[in-house]
């Protein structure tokens, strides 16, 4: 993990309630989600929008959380079971150079990298498409 690397801790209060009044998922999301769809979560942290992803993509959609941090992924699973969500999200540990994602290269529907993207080594690796950089 690199410096700029949320710290594991910090992940309470990205996931607090509180911060559904300037960032509400619900509001957000539902113009660009689809029941069914396939939707890769870079950075989920704890959750705050895997949660609402998995609601909308529902029983037949597929949310792919990945982070770097084991105790994120552990706190996400936790959420997620508690809501009765964890069929509809796969969560993956990743790699701190890769995501480890292509298997699913051309199979995702949308990508949500909400506040995330200022934490990977390489912004414009993550951006661009093809082989070489899945």
């Amino acid at each position: 993990m690199g410096k700029r690397v949320c710290p594991w801790w910090l992940g309470y209060l990205l996931a607090s309630p509180v911060r559904r009044l300037s960032q509400d998922p619900g509001k957000i999301l539902p113009p660009y989600v689809n029941e069914g769809a396939v939707v890769l979560e870079p950075g989920p942290a704890m959750g705050f929008f895997t949660l609402e992803l998995a609601r909308r993509v529902g029983p037949k959609g597929r949310v792919i959380a990945v982070d770097v941090q084991p105790r994120m992924i552990a706190s996400l699973q936790r959420r997620l079971k508690k809501a009765g969500l964890s069929e509809r999200v796969e969560v993956r540990l990743a790699l701190p150079e890769s995501m480890g994602l292509a298997e699913v290269a051309g199979s995702v529907d949308l990508v949500v990298a909400f506040a995330v993207v200022h934490e990977f080594p390489d912004a414009g690796r993550f951006f661009c498409r093809g082989k070489q950089r899945a």
